[in-house]
């Protein structure tokens, strides 16, 4: 395993990452923590899925919603030979580009500007990252179709929401409340997605739904600052993935094979 992927693969070591840091410039340990927490899942997910012979096919891949574009290098890695990254948000591919694209023979990394509620469903994909995407969409039901045509047969694809049942979003909801504050249209979307409805969303054929797991059980502002944190985020962490406390973490996996 490579050096730059070894950093990805401690589901313990909660500690401050150069590689993230200099990616996301984060203002601060929760969001830090947040995002440490998925992407560790995510490379835990892959490594399992690969031990396991569920994933066997490495031809090419799609990270839709890519952001800066971290998870298209990751699942590169992982040894697919052509990934594509899309986001909605133009200056977000311009620091993906600029971090990661490559058109190395056997392990090219390109990315584009693209709306995933439109995207081009000619192309096929071996596998399909989708995290905290289909929430902010306006056509929910269309971006969902467009899984059918571009995964490939026996294709994965790992699907991420957030899940208002938890801990961390139902403390927000109060928050919100006590202070009297609006809610943001970005709130409203994370506060409409309860574990079910995301399972829900994929019910139908050809997608069969072979595993679900999730991260961040209890973390919220300020639990950094309580005495033995690292200890409590490993348990945060470890308890997350487990029956039934998965049904209860803020952020909810969902791995789908296309039968």
């Amino acid at each position: 395993m490579n050096k730059f992927l070894t950093e990805f693969t401690s589901s313990t070591n909660f500690k401050n990452s150069d590689s993230l840091n200099k990616i996301y410039n984060y203002k601060d340990i929760e969001l830090q923590n947040f995002h440490k927490m998925r992407i560790y899942l995510f490379v835990e997910l892959m490594q399992k899925l690969i031990k396991s012979g569920t994933l066997t096919k490495f031809d090419s891949a799609i990270d839709i919603g890519c952001n800066r574009g971290l998870y298209s290098k990751l699942i590169s890695e992982f040894g697919f030979k052509k990934v594509k990254g899309i986001d909605i948000d133009e200056p977000l591919i311009a620091i993906a580009k600029s971090n990661f694209e490559s058109d190395k023979e056997g392990c090219s990394i390109h990315y584009s500007v693209e709306n995933a509620e439109n995207i081009d469903r000619t192309q096929k994909y071996d596998f399909i990252l989708c995290t905290e995407v289909i929430e902010h969409t306006q056509d929910q039901k269309k971006m969902i179709e467009n899984f059918k045509y571009i995964l490939n047969k026996g294709g994965i694809a790992i699907i991420t929401l957030p899940n208002v049942i938890s801990y961390p979003y139902i403390l927000t909801w109060l928050s919100y409340k006590i202070q009297r504050r609006k809610f943001n249209q970005e709130m409203i979307d994370h506060l409409s997605y309860p574990f079910y409805k995301t399972i829900n969303l994929f019910k139908d054929k050809p997608y069969k739904l072979i595993q679900s797991t999730g991260t961040n059980l209890f973390y919220w502002h300020f639990l950094h600052k309580v005495p033995g944190f690292n200890l409590l985020n490993k348990l945060n962490y470890a308890l997350g993935k487990v029956w039934p406390f998965k049904f209860f973490t803020q952020y909810f996996y969902i791995v789908l094979q296309n039968k």
